[in-house]
């Protein structure tokens, strides 16, 4: 499959950055992340808040003017959140913006202040902050977004099931290693679903967590899931 041609730019900007032409390095950087989407908005999705805010974070090391330029788009992704609609996805990149300029402390604030005046509005945006509120143990706010435990349970389950079935495509992801990323990273997220619950007083839901949660794990034949899940079985629910 041929690449988008928008490609080239990122490529143009990683070149001129090496080649130390950091001015055109930065307009490179910036016409990528404005233009990537404009042919297909989910094709190069990732590409543009990883490795373009990646290589644009690291001329910012290297050239102010780079700093500046991610300051500014920052500021004009979240008026832009505001101002059109309250698209998440203008959000989104608002708090990659963040991240990359070592503010999410920022973004978070943005979301809490809109959180507290348009709840609706935050809710939609909550998988973008869920491990920073985590994080920061706004244990109330998580459990307000979270109204449903068992439909959170049910987007780890489709996260993990997508990852198992990597192997199918690619063999270099049919490997001990990637299961047992995959496997810690479930349990993990799911330990935050049960601390929520616990700080909340849930124990209800908590209890109905845990039997829908074995009930999944039987469900599927994933030999490493099931003996990780019976040698945790003891904390997997306490919420510690």
């Amino acid at each position: 499959m041929q690449e988008p041609d928008i490609l080239s730019v990122l490529k143009d900007a990683q070149t001129a950055f090496r080649a130390g032409d950091f001015a055109n390095s930065l307009k490179f950087y910036e016409h990528f992340f404005d233009h990537a989407l404009d042919d297909d908005p989910y094709a190069l999705y990732a590409v543009r808040l990883s490795h373009c805010l990646d290589g644009w974070t690291e001329l910012a090391h290297e050239f102010p003017g780079a700093k500046k330029a991610l300051e500014r788009k920052k500021n004009e992704m979240l008026d832009a959140y505001f101002e059109k609609g309250r698209d998440p996805e203008r959000f989104h990149d608002f708090f990659a913006l963040c991240r990359a300029l070592g503010r999410e402390s920022e973004a978070l604030e943005e979301f809490l202040k809109l959180h507290n005046h348009e709840p609706k509005s935050a809710a939609k945006l909550s998988k973008y902050v869920w491990n920073d509120l985590l994080h920061n143990e706004h244990w109330q706010i998580c459990s307000e977004l979270m109204v449903e435990s068992n439909q959170k349970l049910d987007e780890l389950l489709a996260v993990f099931d997508e990852a198992a079935k990597l192997k199918e495509f690619d063999s270099s992801f049919d490997n001990p290693k990637f299961e047992q990323h995959i496997v810690d990273n479930l349990l993990n997220d799911l330990q935050n679903i049960v601390m929520v619950l616990r700080h909340a007083d849930r124990h209800d839901d908590r209890k109905a967590l845990e039997r829908q949660f074995h009930q999944a794990v039987d469900q599927r034949n994933h030999p490493l899931l099931s003996k990780q899940v019976h040698a945790k079985s003891s904390f997997l629910f306490s919420g510690h």
